[in-house]
């Protein structure tokens, strides 16, 4: 099981929430029965934050340009300090829950467990460069397909729906090539994807006269 941790960048809040957070950490970390010498002192990241809340507000009510330049070299500063005790708060509490979240900090997201592909879409049929052959596409499923299958078939079956040949496999969306065909004939295909937590449904299938 992966280890719960603080998150280490707070570069990336909002002036105010980086204001708020700023202000419970100092208010957890003030007496605090475990994290007892962190690498900002209270007294030190306390003074940080007042600057910052301060240059942040005469920012915000029409600051000239070195004002807000002001007030981002101030967070930048505070953001700094808060990413040094998140260093610290990750290595004393080991894991443990109750430490992190009693440090005030944020926790890291819990990773969202993989599933099984999604149907894939936007299949496309169209003539190949080359004398009879086509060219299939495919909406990419970034990062979410280890591969694809795709099945064609060149004429129906009794009940009037594809015939289909041997799957082929592909890592590509684009540019799968198949040949040869026979101009005045109708194709078939269908696409779905494969992962580690297993198969997708197939695609709407798509056809095309061949030329």
């Amino acid at each position: 099981m992966r280890t719960k941790r603080v998150l280490l960048d707070y570069s990336e809040l909002y002036d105010h929430e980086l204001n708020t957070l700023a202000g419970r950490v100092l208010d957890c970390l003030d007496g605090h029965p475990v994290l007892t010498e962190p690498p900002v002192t209270v007294g030190i990241l306390e003074e940080q934050a007042a600057d910052f809340r301060t240059k942040w507000q005469i920012a915000s009510n029409g600051g000239s340009s070195l004002q807000r330049a002001e007030k981002n070299d101030a967070k930048a500063v505070l953001s700094r300090s808060l990413k040094d005790i998140a260093f610290y708060v990750n290595k004393v509490a080991a894991g443990s829950r109750s430490v992190l979240l009693s440090s005030g900090l944020l926790l890291e997201a819990d990773p969202k467990p993989s599933r099984a592909p999604q149907q894939v879409t936007g299949v496309t049929l169209a003539d190949g460069r080359q004398k009879n052959q086509l060219l299939l596409g495919f909406q990419s499923l970034r990062g979410k397909a280890l591969f694809y299958e795709y099945e064609f078939a060149e004429e129906l079956d009794g009940d009037g729906m594809p015939d289909w040949r041997p799957a082929f496999l592909t890592s590509d969306s684009r540019g799968n090539v198949y040949a040869p065909t026979i101009p005045g004939r109708t194709y078939y295909v269908r696409v779905r994807a494969r992962n580690k937590k297993g198969i997708g449904d197939w695609s709407e299938t798509v056809s095309i006269l061949a030329r």
